[in-house]
């Protein structure tokens, strides 16, 4: 009997909800239809295209021919880093073309144009995520944004893994110290002192931590 009633059950809500439950099963098989399209078919495509179009710029880019990289060759039929990277952004072949783009611009002097596309890369590598970090932070340096470059220094040797952490955080305490933050300056210093005493970067350490105390007042009587 209680089987019947649930049975019974279900065919009514089925009955007074037969419209939504019809439409909610269409709209989980358009995804999974649209899903599909994009895993099998739409992102391979775009994937293989967007190397192809990439592969002949990777010369010019280990010969630091960064005009090439950026603006092509006059003539000759072919897509550059920076068009590559906004055409195909959602494939890896499109971060690449990103890093590069970022990579050429900010070697070329054009460092607001490089700072998008470094951030366009998105590398899931720890060590090159770094260094695109290190890179954003450069670009700021130059452009006088000293409090910003520091903060992306600092990311960057958090983010590191590597005998580079070190080299990172003292750049960040350099900058902090140029942007006048010297207890952020301090942090990143003692940050040298105490987790990566080994470093070269430690061997001088203490001169900066006493140099930012100073600044800060700590020795004031």
């Amino acid at each position: 009997m209680a089987i019947e009633l649930n049975s019974i059950s279900l065919k009514g809500y089925y009955a007074e909800n037969k419209r939504v439950i019809n439409l909610a099963g269409s709209s989980f098989l358009s995804i999974l239809i649209i899903a599909l399209f994009w895993t099998l078919y739409w992102h391979p495509k775009r994937e293989s295209e967007a190397a192809a179009k990439l592969a002949p710029l990777h010369h010019y880019f280990e010969k630091d021919s960064f005009d090439v990289v950026l603006k092509g060759i006059k003539g000759k039929k072919m897509m550059t880093a920076p068009e590559i990277a906004d055409a195909y952004s959602l494939t890896a072949k499109g971060k690449e073309a990103a890093m590069m783009a970022g990579i050429a611009y900010m070697q070329t002097g054009k460092f607001e144009k490089a700072i998008p596309y470094l951030e366009k890369a998105e590398p899931k590598d720890q060590f090159l995520g770094a260094a695109l970090l290190n890179a954003k932070a450069a670009c700021y340096a130059e452009m006088g944004k000293m409090e910003k470059a520091a903060g992306y220094f600092a990311e960057a040797g958090a983010q590191s893994k590597s005998d580079f952490s070190a080299q990172y955080w003292k750049s960040a305490g350099m900058h902090y110290e140029m942007a006048e933050s010297y207890g952020k300056a301090l942090e990143c210093y003692e940050k040298i002192k105490y987790e990566y005493s080994t470093s070269q970067e430690a061997s001088d350490i203490d001169k900066y931590i006493f140099k930012v105390k100073a600044l800060q007042g700590d020795f004031n009587p």
